[in-house]
């Protein structure tokens, strides 16, 4: 905190590397509730970040400091910290799984009329990567492309619709942490895929490499689906539970090598994409954009109209509505946002910021809190979770998104068919598809004065400047974001590898111009109705 206010940037310096900015106005109530005599402080004035420290040979030391810099470029540094980075310690190898009489697969030659896809999934629960699945499945199968079964360790509301679709679903279990177990659980799905008589598997989010692992053990040809764009050790902080729950190191390794050995890696965007392929060169990948139906967003925008909705929703019609719509937590930023809206809404009274996708969290109740505590509690709505997000897009005039980490929301592309423009965080792929000046507004993530920079330039913009925006969004929507070419494109792909998988897996990339690639459109996430982390 600077002057009594948050710092508009923090970054932390490890040795003489490049420093990383970290995630800023994180909420920090228990400060100011400490109440120190003749001090004031912002309740947004914490800062976090996960950063993996790799071990060498040695232990090593590391000097770790931190920057943080206001407005006005007033800047304050910590005192360097040095920590002790303990050296590699060598992984034993996995042990052996039963044998179950010899697991194998024959597959030389194979005539496969009519491919049998087994799909790993993390969930059937409504959330981001659940949705993603769930379109292209329904998709797929309405097109009778193949026999489909989903193995999930957790139930959901999904479920049914999967099942009416002829969809097959069995309830599995989590990927075991230790290395006894997880070798056993391996060899059990790899026993499920063989009785099945699979000849393709999808494996969709990072968190569900042992169905990749278990399909590559016996030969079967895998799609993994990733949408996750966080560097592999920080995922595995997150999968596992950071240092509350530390798995055999030997597990852990699997999620790398199963990567290196998969016949392709999907990605929905490609920054994210370039990002896994710096980390691994060798990994053979291909971007898929995803879209949505278009044609129900047109049917709801005939059958409702945007006044309509908006006085329905208690909307004057002079308001001019922001939306910020996802999961209310940390990685998407609405406390930032909360706190540099209050600033910019000063001089523009009709302007209305809606953060749609609360739920029971202590975040949220920060957030809560914070719009009280700014005295801004009738210019900000926070709703919960809402099934419903079509009303909240028809009557936005324009679509935030603050989050720092995002591969490619959802959000975006439903906001842009309705005809909204978007301020955007510039991280990962969302410069891919919202083009500054044109579809919407950038600003640089995790860094205060360039949402609030960003927070002006939307409010300061025309109603005639407005509706060109709007009309250039709609434009760019129905050319890119039809969601049925996915469908098409996995179809595709299922073909190809349950016929011959050697036509990827002999591709060998070197570099990035070599590197697979299709485009068209993937239905991803629908994020107000993403679970909780």
């Amino acid at each position: 905190m600077i002057g009594q206010r948050a710092a508009d940037v923090v970054l932390i310096q490890i040795d003489n590397e490049k420093p990383i900015r970290a995630r800023r106005c994180e909420p920090r109530h228990d400060v100011v509730d400490a109440k120190v005599q003749d001090v004031m402080f912002d309740v947004g004035a914490g800062f976090s970040e996960t950063i993996a420290l790799p071990a060498g040979k040695a232990d090593r030391k590391v000097s770790i400091s931190v920057r943080a810099v206001a407005a006005d470029g007033t800047a304050w540094r910590s005192n360097r910290v040095v920590v002790t980075v303990a050296a590699q310690v060598p992984v034993p190898a996995l042990p052996s799984a039963a044998n179950f009489g010899g697991l194998s697969r024959s597959v030389p030659g194979l005539t496969v009329d009519r491919p049998r896809v087994c799909v790993f999934a993390h969930s059937l629960n409504i959330g981001g990567g659940e949705l993603y699945l769930q379109e292209l499945l329904l998709r797929m199968a309405a097109d009778d492309v193949a026999d489909f079964l989903v193995i999930c360790p957790r139930d959901g509301v999904l479920r049914a619709e999967l099942e009416s679709a002829g969809i097959e679903v069995h309830i599995g279990s989590e990927a075991p942490s230790d290395a006894r177990r997880y070798v056993d659980r391996r060899a059990e799905l790899s026993a499920l895929l063989l009785a099945w008589k699979c000849d393709v598997v999808i494996a969709n989010t990072l968190g569900e490499f042992i169905g990749a692992d278990a399909a590559i053990q016996i030969g079967i040809p895998v799609a993994w689906v990733i949408h996750e764009s966080f560097q592999l050790d920080v995922f595995n902080t997150h999968l596992w539970g950071g240092h509350l729950n530390k798995p055999d190191q030997n597990v852990v390794g699997r999620l790398r090598s199963t990567l290196l050995n998969t016949n392709v890696n999907i990605f929905v965007a490609e920054a994210t994409e370039n990002m896994f392929r710096d980390m691994l060169p060798q990994l053979r990948t291909r971007c898929i954009r995803y879209g949505i139906d278009l044609s129900v967003i047109e049917s709801y925008e005939a059958e409702h109209s945007k006044s309509t909705i908006r006085e329905g929703l208690g909307f004057e019609e002079s308001d001019f509505i922001l939306l910020c719509m996802g999961i209310v937590q940390e990685r998407k930023s609405q406390f930032a946002l909360v706190h540099e809206f209050a600033a910019a809404v000063e001089n523009y009274p009709n302007a209305k910021l809606v953060i749609v996708g609360n739920h029971p969290s202590p975040y949220g109740d920060s957030v809560i809190r914070a719009v009280n505590d700014l005295g801004i509690s009738s210019s900000v709505r926070i709703i919960d979770i809402d099934s419903n997000t079509y009303r909240w897009f028809r009557a936005a005039d324009v679509l935030v998104s603050a989050s720092d980490v995002e591969s490619l929301p959802r959000s975006i592309l439903e906001a842009m068919t309705f005809g909204v423009p978007v301020l955007a965080a510039d991280v990962f792929g969302v410069s891919e598809v919202v083009t500054d000046g044109e579809t919407g507004w950038l600003f640089e993530s995790r860094n205060a004065q360039d949402l609030r920079s960003g927070l002006m330039r939307v409010l300061k913009t025309t109603a005639s400047e407005l509706a060109v925006m709007s009309q250039t969004c709609r434009q760019v929507s129905a050319k890119n974001f039809d969601g049925q070419n996915y469908a098409d494109e996995f179809s595709k792909l299922i073909s190809d590898l349950s016929s011959n998988p050697k036509v990827i897996e002999s591709i060998k990339i070197s570099g990035r111009s070599a590197r697979l690639r299709r485009s068209s459109t993937l239905r991803e996430m629908n994020i107000a109705l993403e679970s909780p982390a």
